[in-house]
């Protein structure tokens, strides 16, 4: 399970995030020619080819890319085996976006591990998820967004928005916000915590500066740095589409939303 910390309206909260197109079609299988934790793209298998030892984070997108030269369909990832048991699942997922950039290809293969690494009927495991260590920091720069917001405003042909947007090399500003709808993305209402009350937690804890405070803190930081980078996603979107993403329990189709609304929450955009 891929979690998101994010702040908003002073309150720090985790978010689930995962392939929404992704479609579960075996429970509790063990097929011959087909192992689990694999991908599997035109029947060939990620766990014998070249890319499975490889160190690169991008290694599950490269495969599936390598291998849907000729045939670009919907492939298969497994899930690991049941406790006790030779049995997984089995995912059917459509075909990634197209190379953009490095921080989407990070993203996109985390999504496809975490995928692979799940253990059917036992409770999922959390894995956390920095915009800024995927390098969306790198990406998303003031001076880039400044930049789109120009070329926006001067271009009178929306035609010509694509090359010109090429032209800049800002072209990936644009498919980061479309990269986010192919995420299903669900806050943990049970799991939130008052901003105030883990900044008193902090500095309490900041004189014995134990493993339980320094993991606190990266946490709490990296919320701050996943909130200010959506900040600028939600901008961008702005820019392009009129729209900011935001935070809100949203079933339309044709709606872009960043995160959706689970139990009885409330979102707002994110401050």
């Amino acid at each position: 399970m891929l979690i998101l910390p994010i702040i908003n309206k002073r309150r720090v909260m985790n978010v689930e995030i995962k392939l929404k197109d992704a479609t579960k079609v075996r429970k509790g299988v063990c097929y011959d020619d087909a192992s689990a934790s694999d991908i599997i793209v035109n029947r060939e298998k990620f766990s014998e080819s070249s890319f499975k030892d490889s160190k690169n984070v991008t290694a599950p997108i490269d495969f599936i890319r390598s291998k849907s030269l000729l045939f670009p369909r919907r492939f298969l990832v497994t899930t690991k085996v049941q406790d006790s048991s030779s049995l997984y699942d089995v995912y059917e997922v459509p075909q990634p976006p197209k190379k953009s950039s490095e921080s989407i290809d990070k993203l996109y293969s985390k999504a496809i591990t975490d995928m692979r690494k799940e253990i059917p009927n036992r409770p999922k495991r959390g894995r956390y998820v920095s915009f800024e260590d995927l390098g969306f920091n790198k990406q998303l720069t003031n001076d880039k967004i400044a930049l789109l917001q120009r070329v926006v405003k001067e271009s009178h042909d929306s035609n010509d928005l694509g090359i010109k947007l090429q032209s800049a090399g800002i072209a990936d500003l644009v498919d980061t916000a479309d990269f986010i709808s192919n995420f299903e993305c669900t806050i943990l209402s049970d799991t939130e915590i008052p901003e105030d009350s883990l900044q008193d937690t902090l500095k309490a804890m900041s004189s014995i500066n134990t493993r339980d405070y320094r993991n606190l803190k990266k946490y709490y930081n990296m919320a701050k740095s996943n909130t200010d980078l959506y900040t600028k996603i939600s901008y961008v979107n702005k820019i392009i589409y009129d729209k900011p993403l935001v935070l809100h329990r949203s079933l339309d189709v044709g709606q872009k939303t960043l995160i959706k609304k689970k139990d009885n929450y409330d979102y707002q955009q994110a401050a």
